[in-house]
């Protein structure tokens, strides 16, 4: 089989979410199926230092395609013309978007419809671009999966779909995410200037995140519970960030919040195993990855008890209203001054994450892609 992959988002040192997917699923499917040939497509020069293997074809495929106009010229007129020589069998687009051009089997992966639940948190030109496209890229799309089953209703729902033809694929964790000794983690407070126990966010920095209500909750925690410990953030800012900038700045306890823009892998595994608890109450996810990587790492988690979060975390959190800061500070302060109730949360996680792995997620979206390829031979 020769397979075609949308590797837009593979783009090392930036990976997020679906960058992450693609490169963590393809990665396996490479190494499991030497007799297959994989056709990696980038809107810019290849990475020399990813998926080397003999059976993988890297292609460059111009412009950069990050504005709705690029889009369609990449999609409809540059991806098509560069893999007619290829010859695919079948083509994965793993960030939802689709070609309309391309005249063979198309597998789609719509991660979440956050665009239709909180539409004011996404600018209009992409707004217009999802709202008119999207339904149209399924339409055309031989196969379909996202990664909850809160996602798959949530497509049921927004577009009249069978349940039965959307395909589940969870994400996975990194082996990196690993549970810490005391020692080590004292040598990474020390080596971070923590010192202390802190609470960590690890994400980008958008409105859907609400991180705004995460300083928020820790103003109201540190006032209300007389506590000390330090809020670490990680992630880049993303988009629309002018109130998270203005909350930071007039918190009052700015210098015990930590801001440390993007992390590699193994700096963010570090702080993750380091700290007193994951705290994320996202608006909204179609998965939510911070969860299974902190269920790894073995520390508790504090999350938002909307959308995909409640399935994913399962009882390894603490549910929270994401818009209610106080009740996200008093599940801050339940776990700094109860350390039982984290050491229960922990095991719950300890059997939660064995729902996901990346091989499983590998093995699953190979026999789509090959069931959908054969179906339409």
């Amino acid at each position: 089989m020769r397979i075609a992959i949308n590797c837009r988002l593979l783009i090392p040192d930036k990976l997020e979410g679906i960058g992450w997917f693609i490169y963590e699923t393809t990665r396996r499917m490479v190494e499991q199926h030497p007799d297959d040939t994989f056709i990696l497509l980038f809107d810019r020069k290849p990475p020399v230092d990813l998926l080397n293997q003999k059976n993988v074809i890297k292609v460059h495929v111009p412009p950069k395609a990050r504005h709705p106009i690029l889009y369609r010229i990449w999609f409809d007129f540059m991806l098509p013309r560069k893999l007619k020589k290829f010859e695919p069998d079948v083509f994965l687009s793993a960030d939802g978007f689709n070609s309309y051009q391309l005249k063979i089997p198309s597998y789609l992966i719509i991660h979440d419809l956050s665009y239709l639940h909180y539409p004011k948190y996404i600018d209009s030109t992409h707004l217009a671009f999802y709202k008119k496209h999207t339904p149209a890229f399924i339409k055309k799309a031989s196969g379909l999966g996202t990664v909850s089953e809160y996602s798959r209703q949530d497509l049921v729902e927004k577009f009249d779909l069978n349940p039965d033809h959307i395909d589940i694929i969870y994400n996975g964790c990194k082996e990196s995410f690993k549970p810490l000794s005391d020692k080590q983690k004292n040598e990474i407070k020390k080596e971070y200037k923590l010192q202390k126990s802190y609470f960590l966010y690890a994400g980008s920095i958008h409105p859907r995140k609400n991180v705004v209500n995460i300083i928020r909750a820790y103003n109201h925690f540190r006032t209300r519970g007389h506590q000390d410990h330090k809020l670490v953030i990680v992630g880049r800012k993303a988009w629309m960030f002018d109130l998270f900038d203005q909350e930071y700045k007039r918190s009052p306890f700015k210098n015990d919040i930590h801001l440390m823009g993007y992390a590699d892998e193994k700096v963010l595994a570090d702080l993750m195993g380091a700290a007193e608890a994951l705290i994320y109450p996202s608006l909204f996810e179609g998965f939510g990855v911070p969860l299974l990587e902190a269920m790894h790492a073995e520390i508790p988690i504090v999350t938002s008890n909307k959308s995909s979060l409640p399935e994913v975390a399962g009882k390894a959190a603490i549910l929270v209203d994401p818009q209610n800061p106080q009740e996200i500070g008093a599940a801050m302060y339940k776990l700094a001054k109860h350390p039982e109730l984290g050491k229960e949360l922990v095991q719950q996680g300890r059997k939660k994450r064995k729902e996901y792995s990346w091989d499983q997620s590998a093995y699953l979206l190979y026999r789509a892609l090959k069931r959908t390829a054969l179906e339409k031979s």
